[in-house]
């Protein structure tokens, strides 16, 4: 059940705009809604949009074409003998400018274009993260739900068993110090049904803290926690891992290091400065054009060190990226073994103990009317119950975090019935 939100919230068009504003949190929360609120208001999420405008100004700033120059030079004035005062100067006003060669405007934009598809992919891998955080933290919840249910039921089979024995005391079939233990017994119910309680109002405020409320706004959850599902083909999971955001970072890693060995590639070309102008002779009183143009040279080896260390970044993206995915496939194959023992841990208790213990209470009940058992007989078939309940809910949230885990490595529903809450 945990899983029916995962996928479509990683894969599909996640939310792209971001508000301050309060958002709705339905009194019935399913997991859909939280991970949308978390989507929308998380403050990691603020981040991006700031780092998407600083970047979108430096592409603005790396596709400007070198500006034009004006100059001006007084020559042989303010000197001694006939070149004193300006009489014999030499004046020239020009203008300035770089011809860029190697495309290397463009390769200056390319270069920041990859760095917003990092930005992206890392926002991705963002969401990602919150989902899955949400998720744990939304099983979290269901589960401290289910647990303050099975309290309720104790302290409410405690207070039954009290009226069960009040009628045997007052008939001499069962003595006075049983009463006093059925009292303490339901003391002890109502002390762990508080503290359960307060367990799920705990857990309800850290789900609530994912988009940024302290104070629930909801009540309970829209959950299926009891479903239980399968563990879906290995094989199959193991095939969906590279789609995972954390993978598909490497390949905008890459093309951006593609990138920066372009534009080392192309400051590899020489830039033609020219300047043209007019000159004027004051002593001569005539006026005549002036035009210069100039190259550095050796620019092949100013380049060298930065194409270099381009072209080892881009190899390096690629072991790192093998090594991300051995390092997630050996998580994979973990996990997916985890998950199968606890589904069958989960069945066992749900489809065989559960149903024993709970014909075993009724039968153990009769039998103690009947004077066939003792209270401690009675109050410990009543506590196996309890204790299966609870390892029930213990067996299920296992299961619903493992295949979470699962799914947020693979991206891969494990349920084919993961389509009917996904609306």
């Amino acid at each position: 059940m945990f899983h029916r939100y995962v996928v479509v919230c990683i894969f599909a068009t996640l939310i792209s705009s971001y508000s301050s504003a309060q958002i709705s949190i339905p009194d019935r929360l399913s997991l859909g809604d939280a991970i949308r609120a978390t989507l929308e208001s998380n403050p990691e999420m603020d981040r991006f949009p700031i780092r998407r405008e600083v970047l979108s100004a430096e592409r603005e700033t790396a596709d400007l074409r070198p500006g034009f120059t004006l100059n001006s030079e007084l020559e042989n004035a303010f000197g001694s003998g006939e070149l004193s005062g300006i009489s014999g100067s030499d004046f020239t006003l020009a203008i300035s400018n770089v011809i860029e060669m190697g495309d290397k405007r463009e390769a200056r934009v390319e270069t920041v274009n990859r760095r917003i598809d990092i930005l992206d992919a890392e926002q991705r891998v963002t969401e990602l993260d919150l989902i899955a955080e949400t998720t744990f933290r939304f099983i979290d919840v269901a589960a401290a739900q289910q647990q303050l249910n099975v309290q309720i039921e104790a302290t409410e089979l405690a207070l039954e068993t009290r009226n069960l024995l009040q009628p045997l005391v007052d008939a001499g079939q069962a003595p006075q110090l049983e009463i006093v233990r059925a009292d303490a017994a339901i003391r002890r119910a109502q002390i762990a049904q508080r503290n359960s309680a307060a367990r799920l109002q705990s857990a309800k405020i850290r789900l609530s803290t994912m988009w940024g409320n302290q104070i629930p706004g909801f009540n309970t959850l829209n959950t299926n926690f009891f479903e239980i599902g399968t563990a879906g083909s290995l094989n199959s999971l193991l095939l969906r891992l590279e789609a995972n955001p954390n993978i598909v970072i490497y390949a905008d890693e890459a093309r951006f290091q593609e990138a920066r060995i372009r534009e080392a590639q192309s400051r590899q070309n020489a830039d033609f400065q020219w300047s043209a102008g007019l000159r004027h002779n004051r002593a001569l009183d005539d006026t005549g054009l002036v035009f210069s143009m100039s190259m550095p040279l050796n620019m092949e080896e100013r380049s060298a060190g930065t194409l270099r260390s381009a072209r080892s970044s881009l190899q390096e993206v690629s072991v790192r990226r093998e090594s991300g995915l051995n390092t997630m496939r050996g998580e994979l194959y973990a996990l997916h073994e985890q998950l199968t023992q606890a589904i069958s841990e989960a069945q066992v208790l749900q489809d065989e103990i559960l149903p024993l213990l709970a014909d075993l209470i009724g039968q153990t009940q009769q039998a103690y009317q009947a004077g066939l058992y003792s209270y401690i007989e009675l109050i410990s078939t009543q506590q196996e119950y309890l204790d299966a309940e609870f390892a029930l809910i213990n067996s299920l949230s296992k299961v619903h975090t493992l295949r979470a885990e699962i799914e947020r490595l693979s991206g891969e529903p494990l349920s084919s019935s993961a389509q009917g809450e996904r609306q």
